[in-house]
């Protein structure tokens, strides 16, 4: 079932529109039921995940990955696409979905999108300080303790990490004065759509958010989609050990980070927020090499 054309047409479909655009008729309004049917998903019907290379030899191109489950209430990503209906104000209460979710558009599957898990990673690192948190520090140590002396201060560390990962600039000391150099496009890191490989019980759910014109009448609930919990997710990273940072570091921090901070929206009540795949589940995705 492809979710993103069931969600943005064949929801519309069902409903009976004036050419306003108004809500005239939702006799054969199905609510879309059909998405949060319940349908648990393994990774052999996940036709993105069956792109990712698994077989490979030691020396090949970096791919990493790891993979994530996502906890109750469960994920909220893409929430600022429309998806409204402009019914009359004397329609009775309809439940709509009122707010949109992002798919991919080939598989239609619920993904993160690369940018996403950039701009959040990049952000956590930039705003929230979190190179300076002592787990990092740790395994900084454990995979290139030179770094801590090269760079004892904690901003001089961060900038490096950002220029490097984020910005693809070489690392060079104070004293070089030199023209900032890039890498090569080939040698920079890439950030790849998190992916849903695998549903314990259903993929999509159902969740309201009520909110009051005044403090004790007139609810006004609002019914959305979301990713249900215990949804796992594969990250997919490029990763490269050019510059100061080894590949395994930079993929451990992202681990790291998006199990602190969560992904997607409204992570401040819960949403968004993930964990380590139980014992049943599919492990990381080996290192890939070509023929």
């Amino acid at each position: 079932m492809n979710y993103g054309k069931h969600y943005y047409q064949d929801y519309f479909d069902t409903l009976k529109l004036n050419a306003q655009g108004e809500l005239i008729d939702i006799d054969q309004f199905e609510g879309g039921k059909g998405l949060t049917e319940k349908r648990p998903m393994t990774t052999k019907d996940n036709a993105l995940d069956r792109l990712w290379p698994r077989e490979a030899e030691a020396d090949s191109a970096p791919y990493y990955s790891f993979s994530l489950q996502t906890t109750y209430p469960g994920l909220l990503c893409g929430i600022g696409y429309h998806h409204e209906v402009n019914k009359p104000k004397d329609e009775e209460a309809v439940p709509f979905f009122q707010l949109g979710m992002y798919f991919d558009y080939s598989s239609g599957l619920p993904v993160i999108p690369g940018s996403s898990v950039k701009g959040a990673l990049r952000a956590a690192v930039n705003e929230w300080e979190f190179l300076a948190d002592e787990a990092i520090t740790v395994l900084i140590k454990e995979h290139k303790p030179s770094l801590l002396e090269e760079l004892k201060d904690s901003e001089k560390l961060k900038k490096a990490f950002i220029d490097e990962v984020f910005k693809g600039l070489e690392y060079q000391k104070e004293e070089e004065n030199a023209k900032e150099k890039r890498f090569s496009i080939y040698e920079r890191d890439i950030f790849f759509d998190a992916i849903p490989v695998k549903a314990k019980r259903n993929l999509l759910g159902e969740d309201y958010i009520t909110h009051h014109p005044s403090v004790f009448t007139d609810p006004n609930p609002v019914r959305f989609l979301r990713v249900e919990p215990e949804v796992t997710y594969r990250f997919r990273f490029l990763l490269y050990d050019g510059g100061l940072f080894p590949a395994e570091l930079k993929k451990q921090i992202f681990r790291k980070i998006i199990l602190e901070l969560g992904l997607g929206a409204k992570t401040n009540v819960g949403y968004g927020r993930f964990r380590e795949e139980d014992s049943a589940a599919t492990p990381d995705a080996p290192r890939p090499t070509h023929p």
